[in-house]
């Protein structure tokens, strides 16, 4: 690979990565806000607003009631669903750029990711009685653990995260010239899902230790985060190894452009911007 050919992988990659940081930001910190606003709306008062977590207290309304039941915990894991689709319609219809249809493709995966995650994840970990911590665990727990809902919860969450794969085979040939290069394929795979993913999953789990999850439970903490950074963003890994070593490729070529691998020095320092942001702000807590 000659100098040229090194430096535009290097780009395209350091650009993959500052999308993934400004894409997660645009994923879990609207997670949150959706339980504040929710929360909010049946009368709570709030008290944080965090990275990671959302605090609120004394609600007035009757959040015994089926729909409280439901949207009080697990209304920011149904909007994650619900930005995911609206994403993914972006994705299929509008003329996106080399940079804002990688940005868009990222946030896809994480919002459906997120969402989704929650069913499948608190689907299998629910425990009668104990102190559940996922959102949707907590939904089940209003309902007295139903199985008929925990039956759903499972397959919505088990397609959802299968639709995920789905959704990162497909859509990273739209970045691919020569879908029967399989250096070319790992190349833009990489760039796209691995290094993002790999880094993602060690810059919050780190900068997330200024968070009130981590000051109040260090234990939880470390359980809590490895789960959704690494385990919850899965589909990232398995978008890399589907595309790159797995499946074998589509028949149609449906290239459009490949992700932007010129140099992007504002692109980078905006991620640089945010993980400082969100190191000194936002995952300390924005207190009311």
């Amino acid at each position: 690979m000659d100098k040229a050919k090194q430096h535009n992988r290097l780009f395209m990659i350091l650009n993959c990565l500052a999308l993934g940081i400004i894409a997660m930001n645009l994923t879990a910190p609207v997670h949150e806000a959706t339980h504040l606003l929710t929360q909010m709306i049946a009368g709570a008062k709030p008290v944080l607003l965090a990275f990671g977590c959302a605090d609120t207290v004394n609600p007035t309304a009757n959040i015994d009631n089926v729909f409280w039941k439901i949207m009080y915990a697990g209304s920011a894991a149904l909007m994650n669903i619900v930005i995911g689709f609206i994403l993914l319609i972006i994705l299929k219809k509008c003329k996106l750029g080399p940079l804002s249809r990688p940005l868009v493709l990222l946030m896809t995966l994480m919002h459906f990711s997120m969402g989704f995650g929650y069913f499948l994840r608190d689907g299998i970990l629910y425990q009668p009685g104990s102190d559940n911590l996922g959102d949707w665990a907590k939904v089940l727990e209003n309902f007295n653990g139903s199985i008929v809902l925990r039956i759903a919860m499972l397959v919505v969450g088990c397609l959802g995260i299968l639709f995920v794969f789905y959704i990162a085979w497909r859509q990273a040939y739209h970045f691919i010239s020569d879908n029967n290069d399989k250096k070319e394929r790992n190349r833009v795979a990489s760039a796209l899902y691995l290094f993002p993913y790999l880094c993602n999953a060690v810059v919050f789990t780190l900068v997330e230790l200024r968070g009130p999850v981590a000051q109040d439970n260090m234990g939880s903490f470390l359980i809590i985060s490895p789960i959704i950074n690494v385990f919850g963003m899965i589909g990232f890994f398995w978008g890399y190894m589907f595309v790159a070593h797995m499946v074998k490729p589509r028949k149609d070529n449906v290239y459009y452009f490949s992700p932007c691998a010129t140099k992007q020095p504002v692109l980078w320092i905006a991620a640089v911007a945010v993980i400082l942001f969100d190191v000194f702000v936002l995952c300390p807590g924005i207190y009311f």
